[in-house]
């Protein structure tokens, strides 16, 4: 029994540690395909996925960056490798250093406030998407 309770408590402890600690330098090699979105008669980015990059969809990771407010209301929020005043919103980064996160539970934040988040990585090649998501992200 004793034995059993030690093997629970390593798995456990394991699972902790189980994320990759995901760093914004991993995608600036992402390269980005214009196409034309007929609905929005508008050009837009579709990410083009190589099988380096792939390799992360659906991994467990832990990634530190800048929070983004997209809509305080309900609650939807981005994280950046950059603060606000230069992050991909205002032009002066790509669409690589930004992902959408998917909060696991509601959790009101301010921009520019850096938090590590843990999550699994979602790759998006709809253009009208981010190209990356954190789904289920908590705060670590």
């Amino acid at each position: 029994m004793r034995n059993l309770c030690m093997l629970l408590s390593l798995c456990t402890t394991l699972g902790l540690f189980a994320q990759e600690r995901l760093t914004w330098s991993t995608f600036e090699r992402l390269q980005f395909e214009e196409v034309f979105d007929e609905a929005s008669s508008t050009w837009l980015q579709q990410a083009e996925w190589t099988e380096d990059l792939q390799r992360w969809d659906g991994k467990a990771v832990k990634v530190t960056g800048y929070v983004i407010a997209l809509d305080t209301e309900s609650e939807e929020y981005a994280l950046s490798a950059f603060p606000f005043a230069s992050c991909f919103f205002c032009g002066a980064a790509g669409p690589e250093t930004v992902l959408e996160l998917v909060l696991e539970e509601e959790k009101a934040f301010t921009t520019d406030d850096i938090v590590t988040f843990t999550g699994n990585l979602q790759l998006n090649s709809d253009p009208l998407k981010f190209p990356l998501t954190l789904v289920n992200a908590v705060v670590q």
